[in-house]
């Protein structure tokens, strides 16, 4: 929504700039209407009328190339939002599918069958009205050619999604008759329905970026067919300036009773020119500020996509790891019941057969009897390490909750802090890089948890790209003596602010980039790592989304900290 409202403030500049060389040509034209009633010379005025004339046209028609211009980059945001909304409303199917997918799971762990049937069919019910939805957009909305292959993906998706709820009713019926080992091995026909839905759903999407895509180079052709008349009338413009000269050269030899005047219109015309050509640079800068805004909304959308398929990712591994979870309890009961039966076969029957005393030696029985605990206890170790590394992911995309709410914020950078742990580990001769927590009594926040999260992915990303780069500069003794480290620190603020500082004990950053580090596309990274939109990014969801402020304090060969302000309590004053 800010970058649309960033378009829409440079198109009201682009309006003020026409009304602009309007006047402009208005008093450019009434002062040549003034000095030609000044003539007496006939065959002077026909030139100065020839001059208008010519002024006219090369106006009108600079006017005319730059409205066109416009025209066609205005049309073009809003093909491209429009066509990005759509892309959005197959990531809500996407979500709808899942919360179709997820009552056939659950089953597993509630045993309700009544609940599970209930929450299949109300999510069956909201998912085939927002297809409707999608379908009768695509047919009144959509040219034909565009919309017969979007429609055919969207019969796919229904075909499938009707399979994956057909397998989710089958294991309901098995449930229902207490056949709960019949139902496991329809689950795993019900996902594979899942996945081949989500492929359809893929499909789709692929064609609307490729539809989105197609147009924007359509809109990019005619646009660039316009710019080559940019030199005609640049010198048109010469043409006219030179005409102008000489027209007022002729004009101090033959009226040297008004030479006064005349150098002040001669002075007049000159500074109407430069005004001229001074907005007609605006336009031109306008247009690369329209540029820019594209290429961020672009990069916006990729970073909601790559927020769909962390909560995608995060989904299908939950699945079946709660599956081996949930039944690691049995298997320990299992193996505890076995053991024990050993034991008191064991304590009664001590002299065993010779066959059985040397098939135990064989296995080591007694070692076995306390490895098997140990393996178990590890497994469960690790489930849980999985399930934690899930439950991370899930809460820094935040898919699956409203953007706008109250959360916690040590919550949101310690997951960050768990999708970064490759980047801190010790790597090579370096040793890892040490975070420090000083959290604070934080209240929770209303704010936008994932815009929030990608924030402090940016500067914790950036941090330990400037320790790394550091240390390549250090000796490895050098770095062994001063490990790298990054403090993150909370606290509250006149009990209606939230203040997280995050620091590293890098090179820093030269006061000269300081001023520039928060511009559009501005980075000191090699070409191929960084686009220039992080930090700017960054800015503008904490200054425009929350309303809070965001600033660098860095000395040179000291390191950097960031220190963001937010409000507890967010006004809402628009809808996003």
């Amino acid at each position: 929504m800010g970058i649309i409202k960033r378009i829409g403030t440079i198109l009201d500049q682009i309006d003020v700039t026409k009304i602009l060389m309007q006047m402009s040509i208005t008093f450019f034209q009434k002062k040549l209407q003034t000095c030609a009633q000044c003539l007496s010379i006939a065959k002077w005025q026909y030139v100065y009328y020839t001059l208008a004339v010519f002024n006219l046209l090369t106006v009108s028609s600079g006017l005319y190339l730059s409205h066109q211009i416009m025209h066609i980059y205005t049309q073009s945001i809003d093909v491209n939002h429009r066509w990005a909304t759509r892309l959005a409303t197959y990531s809500d199917l996407g979500q709808l599918v899942a919360a179709l997918n997820a009552p056939g799971n659950d089953i597993f762990d509630s045993k309700d069958v009544g609940l599970e049937s209930r929450r299949l069919a109300s999510a069956q019910a909201i998912f085939q009205r927002d297809l409707n939805i999608v379908r009768q957009e695509l047919q009144t909305q959509v040219d034909s050619t565009q919309a017969i292959q979007l429609l055919q993906d969207l019969d796919t998706v229904e075909i499938e999604t009707a399979k994956m709820v057909a397998e989710a009713k089958l294991i309901f019926s098995y449930f229902r008759q207490n056949q709960p080992e019949m139902a496991g091995r329809r689950m795993a026909t019900m996902d594979r329905n899942y996945n081949q839905v989500n492929e359809a759903l893929a499909i789709s999407q692929q064609n609307v970026l490729q539809i989105q895509q197609n147009l924007l180079d359509e809109q990019n052709v005619a646009a660039n067919s316009f710019r080559r008349y940019e030199f005609m009338i640049a010198g048109a413009m010469l043409l006219l300036i030179g005409g102008v000269t000489l027209y007022g050269h002729q004009l101090a030899q033959k009226m040297k009773s008004d030479a006064q005047e005349k150098e002040q219109l001669i002075a007049e015309l000159q500074q109407s020119e430069a005004l001229l050509k001074e907005k007609t640079q605006q336009v031109q800068a306008t247009l690369e500020n329209l540029q820019k805004a594209q290429f961020q909304l672009v990069q916006t959308e990729k970073m909601s996509s790559l927020g769909e398929l962390v909560a995608g990712v995060a989904h299908e591994i939950n699945n079946p790891v709660n599956f081996i979870h949930g039944n690691l309890t049995h298997v320990r009961d299992y193996t505890d019941q076995l053991l024990a039966f050993i034991q008191l076969y064991q304590t009664y029957y001590p002299n065993a057969v010779p066959e059985i005393q040397d098939k135990a030696d064989e296995a080591d029985l007694e070692f076995l009897q306390e490895d098997l605990r140990k393996i178990l206890d590890s497994m469960e170790l690790g489930t849980n390490r999985i399930r934690q590394i899930v439950l991370s992911l899930r809460n820094f995309s935040r898919m699956d909750e409203a953007d706008f709410k109250s959360v916690d914020i040590h919550e949101g950078i310690d997951s960050t802090l768990l999708i970064l742990q490759h980047r801190l580990k010790a790597q090579s001769d370096y040793s890892t890089i040490a975070v420090i927590k000083d959290y604070g009594n934080l209240p929770h926040v209303e704010c936008y948890a994932g815009q929030l999260n990608q924030v402090f992915m940016n500067i914790l990303s950036n941090a330990i790209d400037a320790l790394e780069e550091n240390n390549t500069q250090r000796t490895v003794q050098a770095v062994k003596a001063e490990h790298s480290q990054i403090t993150i620190r909370t606290s509250v603020i006149d009990a209606q602010w939230v203040e997280i500082a995050i620091a590293d004990n890098g090179a820093g950053i030269p006061e000269q980039i300081q001023q520039r580090i928060f511009d559009p596309f501005f980075t000191t990274k090699p070409v191929g790592k960084g686009t220039g939109l992080g930090m700017s990014i960054s800015y503008q969801i904490i200054t425009e989304k929350h309303g809070g402020k965001i600033k660098c304090f860095s000395m040179f060969g000291q390191g950097t900290e960031f220190v963001i302000q937010i409000p507890i309590r967010q006004q809402i004053c628009e809808t996003v």
